[in-house]
């Protein structure tokens, strides 16, 4: 009889203390992200099977679920996704997607520009937090520019370059006081 009302008590306990924790999966999200980065499609795959036979997926969904997400219903924020936030803004028809990271003193930033569904360019930035120095590349069509923000005395100094003839000429672009 132990047994059973044990039972039926920690069903409630996890019934009331899991309801509507759908949360970020941020620890799925970043074993998957990890396969992901393997560039060689047969690695890639390998390394699937890998984390599907050793329950690597499994494992991950089921302490996310339990103790992540329960964390992030409750508290309002996840402590394994903290780092990063997708979000995205739109106006008059364009549309901005944008990936935010923190590792480290870095946040990075990846940016992809749409007008409609079309997708037009993407920027990313990384930011050092702790120096105030930022890079960015910005690809669109095909043609690849550099961005430099730098702390100079007095102000920030952007310089750009891009892809002439084979080789990256720098130019400063700007300087803010």
């Amino acid at each position: 009889m132990k047994r059973i009302i044990s039972a039926v008590l920690a069903m409630a306990v996890a019934l009331t203390s899991l309801q509507g924790c759908y949360g970020k999966m941020a620890l799925t999200r970043k074993v998957y992200r990890i396969n992901g980065e393997v560039q060689n499609k047969y690695l890639r795959s390998l390394v699937s099977w890998v984390f599907i036979i050793v329950p690597v997926y499994g494992v991950s969904a089921l302490v996310d679920f339990i103790v992540f997400n329960t964390i992030e219903f409750w508290s309002g924020s996840n402590p394994i996704g903290a780092t990063e936030k997708d979000f995205q803004y739109a106006e008059n028809g364009e549309r901005f997607q944008i990936k935010a990271r923190k590792s480290g003193d870095v946040v990075t930033y990846v940016i992809d520009h749409y007008r409609g569904s079309t997708y037009l360019d993407t920027m990313a930035i990384n930011w050092n937090v702790k120096n105030g120095n930022s890079a960015a590349t910005m690809s669109q069509a095909g043609k690849v520019t550099e961005f430099q923000a730098t702390l100079k005395k007095g102000g920030v100094e952007v310089a750009s370059s891009s892809e002439v003839a084979g080789s990256r000429v720098p130019e400063t672009v700007a300087f803010y006081k």
